[in-house]
C-alpha cells in the first residue's frame, strides 16, 4: 500500500489527529504531514511501527500503544508528575548549606573524567566489553528519519544535536547485543543518550568543559520528585528578589502582577539625516496575524523619510520600551513602561547588587562570532545582561552552589545554563516566540529581556520531563571525558565496538567561541589549540582542518575493532571541504561502504532565512577491514564529467517529491533544493563521483528545471 494512503487508513480507523499519531508512535507532527502529502519518508524502524499498527487493525486487534512505543516520547504524550503532592512527607528535602559549596565542575568531577572514581571508572567500563560485540557485515537499509521534538531534545539547548532516537536506530541495527560505543566529538552527548536507552555503554569523548556538563547530565539520571523539589527550594528561596526585580502594576486592575518579559529598543541615528530615533517606533509592520508581524530591516526615517537599513544605521542607546504580564483576565498584555516601572528599574541599582563571586566578569577574546557583540560594547560577559537579569543570574547561580546534594545541585546547574541566550541581550524579540538560541553571537536591535525565574522554572520543566521520560529507561551508562579527538591515548588499540560521531562541520559553527558564555559561569575553558574548525581567527584554515580531522579518524581508527563500523555525519555546502573528509576517512584506513541521508525533518533558522545553506545530513558508514588495509579510493573524473553526471541523477529521481512543507510559518510550500542536494551529495559521494558547491548545484538544478520544461517547481 502506498505510504501516503496507509497513514491516512491508520487515522481514519483510530480517529486520530496527525498529531494524535505523532505522538503515539514517537514521530513528529511534521512527519506526518508529510508523509500523507507523499514529500516525507519513515526510517524503516517508523515503518515497521506503521505497518505493524496496520496489521493489527487488519486482523482485528485493534490499537495497543505499549506494544508499538519502543522509541523516545514524543512532545504531548503525557508522563508522570509529582506536581500537588498530598502529603507533604513524601516530598524530599533538598538542604541548602549558609555559604557556597566548591564550583560544580569540581565536585562532579575527578581529573579529567565526569565522574566521582575518574579513571577507575573509565576502566571498569573497559573491562565490561574486553571482548568484541557481534555486529552487522553491511549497512541497514538507507534513510533514517527523526524529528526535533522528543522531550529529551528541548531538555537542554545545544548548537547542533542529532535526535538520540535517530541513533539509537542506528546503533541497535550495528550492535543488536549491545557493546560499547565511542563519540569522539561528543557534543551535547545524544550518542550517549541514544546507547544507554537501549542498552549499550559509552564513552563520550568531548573538547570543550561546557559541551562535557552538558553531555553529562544528558546521561545521568536523578529521580524526578527530587529535582523538583530541588527547584521549588530554590525559587522558595530567591522569591524576594524576583518579585523585587519582575513586578509591575496590572493595567486592568491595579494589582501586582509578575514581568514575563521586557522588550528593549536601540535608538538609531539616520545616516541620511542625521537625527536619532527610535528603532522600536518605526521598524514594527503588524500583520493580520501574530505570523504575519514583522521587525522590518528597512524602514523609512521619521524626519527625512528615506530608507534606513538598519544593518548601516548608527546604534546609541538601548531602553525598555514595552512590558508584557499575564494579566487578571489570564491574557498576555503588553504595555509600554509606566512611572512605576521606571522607578522600580532605577532602584534596581541602588538597591540590590551583583554578587561578583557568581557572575562571569569575562574578556571576550578576538573571534569570529564574538565580533559583532563586542562591536556594540558587549565587550565581557556580564555585559550580556541588563543590569536586572545580572543581579537574578548572579543569585542564582549562588543559591544553586548552595545545595548540599551534589548531584542535585549539578541537575539545578543543568537547568540554569539552558538558560543559555535567552536571559542575555542577544535574545531577539519576535512576535511569534522562541527561544532566542542560535549557533552565533547578534545583539539584536529589538531584545527581550526575559524574566530569569520565569524562565529557569520553565526550562527546568522540560529537564524534568527528559527526566520521567527517556532518564527513566537508561540501562547503559556513559563516561564523559574532557579531551581532543586528535589524542585518544586514554583507549587501547581496539577497544570500542563502534563509532557514532557528529564531528565539527569546517567553519559552520565555532564551538570554542559559542561555549564561552556557559564556560564563563562554569569557570573552565576549551583549550582550542586542537579544536578541529577552519578559523581564521584561529590560523586554521582547510590544511589545518583536514590535518585535525586526519588525526583525529587515526585515532578513532586506532581504537575501533576490526570489521566494526563509524558512522558519522556531516554536511556541508563546500566540495573541498567534503573532499578533505573523505579523504581523512580513507587514509585513515576506513572503506566508505555506504552513504545515505539522516533526516532530522526540522529545518534550523539558519536554514529557513539562507538560501545556501544545506539540508539533510550525511551518514557515512565506514568500516574497519578484518585486516589492515587502506580503505577503497575514488574514482577518476575530469571536472567538466560533474553537470553530465547531474543530469543523468536528476533525470531518475521523483522531482515532484522534493517539495519542503511549513506548518508553523506563514509560509507556502516550495521546492527543496536542500534535500535534492543531500540525496545527491549521498550517491555521488557513495560512487566516489565529482561534486558540486551547494550554490552552484542549486544554479544547475534551476537551469535543469528550465530546460526540461519543469520551471513550475522554481
Amino acid at each position: 500500500m502506498e505510504l501516503k494512503s496507509l497513514v491516512a487508513e491508520i487515522r481514519t480507523t483510530l480517529d486520530m489527529s496527525q498529531q494524535e499519531l505523532a505522538q503515539e508512535i514517537g514521530a513528529s507532527l511534521l512527519s506526518v504531514y508529510r508523509w500523507e502529502h507523499g514529500t516525507g519518508t519513515p526510517s524503516p524502524a517508523q515503518m515497521s511501527i506503521l505497518e505493524k499498527i496496520h496489521q493489527n487493525l487488519q486482523a482485528g486487534n485493534g490499537f495497543s500503544p505499549e506494544n508499538i512505543k519502543k522509541t523516545f516520547l514524543s512532545r504531548g504524550v503525557k508522563r508522570q508528575s509529582y506536581a500537588n503532592t498530598l502529603f507533604e512527607y513524601l516530598v524530599p528535602k533538598v538542604d541548602l548549606s549558609v555559604e557556597p559549596h566548591q564550583p560544580i565542575l569540581q565536585r562532579i568531577t575527578s581529573q579529567r573524567i565526569f565522574s566521582e572514581n575518574g579513571f577507575e571508572d573509565l576502566n571498569y567500563i573497559l573491562s565490561k566489553h574486553k571482548n568484541a560485540a557481534a555486529t552487522e557485515c553491511v549497512p541497514p537499509q538507507p534513510g533514517i528519519s527523526a524529528g526535533k521534538n522528543t522531550y529529551t531534545y528541548d531538555a537542554h539547548t545545544y548548537h547542533t544535536k542529532v535526535p538520540p532516537q535517530g541513533i539509537a536506530e542506528l546503533i541497535s541495527y550495528y550492535l543488536p547485543k549491545g557493546g560499547l560505543v565511542l563519540d569522539p566529538f561528543a557534543g551535547s552527548g545524544m550518542t550517549g543518550v541514544a546507547s544507554n536507552f537501549i542498552g549499550c555503554d559509552a564513552i563520550l569523548n568531548e573538547l570543550s568543559p561546557a559541551a562535557c556538563f552538558i553531555a553529562d547530565r544528558f546521561t545521568s539520571t536523578i529521580p524526578g520528585d527530587l529535582f523538583e523539589a530541588g527547584v521549588q527550594t530554590i525559587l522558595d528561596e530567591l522569591d524576594y528578589l524576583r518579585k523585587e526585580l519582575y513586578t509591575t502594576t496590572c493595567r486592568e486592575c491595579n494589582q501586582p502582577v509578575e514581568i514575563i518579559y521586557t522588550i528593549w529598543s536601540y535608538n538609531i541615528i539616520c545616516y541620511q539625516c542625521g537625527h536619532e530615533f527610535q528603532a522600536w517606533e518605526h521598524c514594527r509592520k503588524y500583520g493580520a496575524s501574530v505570523k504575519e508581524h514583522k521587525i522590518l530591516n528597512d524602514f523609512p526615517c521619521p524626519h527625512c523619510n528615506k530608507t534606513v537599513k538598519k544593518s548601516k544605521a548608527l546604534r546609541t542607546t538601548s531602553e525598555p520600551v514595552m512590558v508584557v504580564y499575564k494579566c487578571c483576565q489570564g491574557e498576555y498584555k503588553h504595555h509600554p513602561l509606566n512611572d512605576f516601572d521606571r522607578t522600580m528599574l532605577s532602584k534596581i541599582e541602588e538597591k540590590f547588587f551583583v554578587d561578583w563571586d557568581f557572575a562571569p566578569k569575562v574578556n571576550l577574546p578576538d573571534g569570529i562570532n564574538l565580533r559583532q557583540p563586542k562591536k556594540h560594547g558587549l565587550d565581557r560577559i556580564d555585559k550580556f545582561y541588563t543590569s536586572r537579569n545580572l543581579i537574578a543570574t548572579s543569585q542564582l547561580w549562588k543559591t544553586i552552589h548552595r545545595v548540599d546534594d551534589e548531584q542535585l545541585a549539578a541537575f539545578l546547574a543543568f537547568a540554569f545554563t539552558s538558560l543559555y541566550q535567552r536571559v542575555t541581550r542577544l535574545a531577539e524579540f519576535r512576535f511569534w516566540g522562541g527561544s532566542g538560541n542560535m549557533a552565533h553571537f547578534n545583539v539584536p536591535f529589538i531584545s527581550k529581556e526575559a524574566n530569569v525565574f520565569d524562565t529557569f522554572q520553565r526550562k527546568a520543566q522540560t529537564i524534568q520531563d527528559h527526566l520521567q521520560t527517556t532518564a527513566t529507561r537508561y540501562h547503559g551508562r556513559s563516561i564523559v571525558v574532557n579531551n581532543s579527538a586528535t589524542d585518544l591515548s586514554f583507549l587501547p588499540d581496539n577497544s570500542v565496538d563502534m563509532v557514532f560521531t557528529d564531528p565539527p562541520f569546517g567553519a559552520n559553527i565555532n564551538y570554542s567561541e559559542m561555549n564561552i558564555l556557559w564556560e564563563a559561569w562554569l569557570g573552565r575553558f576549551t583549550d582550542s589549540t586542537n579544536e578541529v574548525i577552519i578559523n581564521k581567527i584561529q590560523g586554521k584554515e582547510l590544511g589545518e582542518y583536514e590535518e585535525l580531522m586526519a588525526r583525529s579518524l587515526a585515532e578513532t581508527y586506532r581504537v575501533l575493532r576490526h570489521g566494526h563500523w563509524m558512522l558519522l555525519v556531516f554536511m556541508n555546502s563546500s566540495k573541498k571541504v567534503f573532499e578533505s573528509l573523505k579523504k581523512a576517512i580513507v587514509d585513515a584506513g576506513f572503506n566508505v561502504v555506504q552513504i545515505d541521508i539522516f533526516d532530522k525533518q526540522h529545518a534550523t533558522f539558519k536554514q529557513l532565512v539562507s538560501e545556501n545553506t544545506p539540508g539533510s545530513d550525511l551518514v557515512f558508514h565506514c568500516q574497519k577491514p578484518e585486516l589492515s588495509a587502506k580503505g577503497n579510493k575514488d574514482q577518476k573524473f575530469s571536472e567538466k564529467d560533474v553537470y553530465q553526471l547531474l543530469n543523468k541523477f536528476l533525470e531518475n529521481v521523483a522531482i515532484d517529491t522534493f517539495r519542503v512543507d511549513y506548518l508553523h510559518v506563514n509560509r507556502e510550500s516550495e521546492f527543496d533544493y536542500r534535500k535534492l542536494y543531500s540525496s545527491w551529495l549521498a550517491q555521488s559521494l557513495s560512487n566516489g563521483q565529482p561534486i558540486l558547491d551547494f550554490p552552484d548545484f542549486r544554479d544547475a538544478v534551476r537551469q535543469w528545471l528550465i530546460e526540461t520544461e519543469n520551471s513550475d517547481y522554481l
